[in-house]
C-alpha cells in the first residue's frame, strides 16, 4: 500500500465514524441488532434522536432534520442516519443512490479552517451547519464522489 501523502487533511487518529443512510431507522436497528451488531442508542438511553439543523445545502440556506443512532463495533463507530424533514444532502443521497454508506467522518479542532483548507484544494462543500460553534460539514471529492464529514471534536469524543 502506498504511503499517505504528506499533509493529509485526514490523519488516522482523527477518524471517527462511518455514516450510513437508511430509509427506516427502527427497521435497520432491529435488523442489525438481530445480527449481533449493536446495541444502537444514544447517550440518554433512547434508540435514536431526531435533530433539526439550520445551515447550508449547496451554498444556500436550508433547514432539515435527521434521525440519528450510533453503535460501536470494536474501536469503530457506525452512525445510522434517516432523513426526517427538509432538503438535505442525506435525502439527496437516499433519493439518488438508495440506502448505504454515505460518508466517513473525521474530527477537527477547527471545522471552519479545515473546510476552508479543503475548499482551497478544490473540494466541494455539500452541506454544513453550526460552523461558528464547532458543527460539521460534508465535503465531496470529485471525480470520485467520496464524501467526508468534518466534525467538531468534543470532550466526549
Amino acid at each position: 500500500m502506498p504511503a499517505a501523502a504528506s499533509g493529509s487533511p485526514f490523519p488516522a487518529k482523527d477518524f471517527h465514524h462511518t455514516g450510513v443512510v437508511v430509509r427506516d431507522i427502527d427497521e435497520t436497528i432491529a435488523y442489525l441488532e438481530s445480527l449481533g451488531i449493536g446495541p444502537f442508542g444514544m447517550p440518554d438511553g433512547r434508540k435514536w434522536i431526531d435533530i433539526p439543523f439550520q445551515g447550508e445545502l449547496h451554498g444556500k440556506q436550508a433547514a432539515w432534520s435527521v434521525k440519528i443512532s450510533n453503535t460501536r463495533v470494536g474501536p469503530h463507530e457506525i452512525e445510522l442516519l434517516q432523513p426526517s424533514g427538509g432538503p438535505s444532502a442525506l435525502q439527496e443521497f437516499l433519493d439518488e443512490s438508495g440506502e448505504g454508506v454515505h460518508h466517513v467522518a473525521y474530527l477537527s479542532d477547527d471545522v471552519r479552517a479545515a473546510v476552508a483548507g479543503l475548499i482551497a484544494r478544490g473540494v466541494e462543500v455539500l452541506t454544513s451547519a453550526n460552523l461558528d460553534s464547532g458543527g460539521f460539514a460534508y465535503v465531496r471529492f470529485q471525480p470520485t464522489g467520496m464524501v467526508v464529514e468534518i466534525r467538531a471534536r468534543f470532550v466526549q469524543d
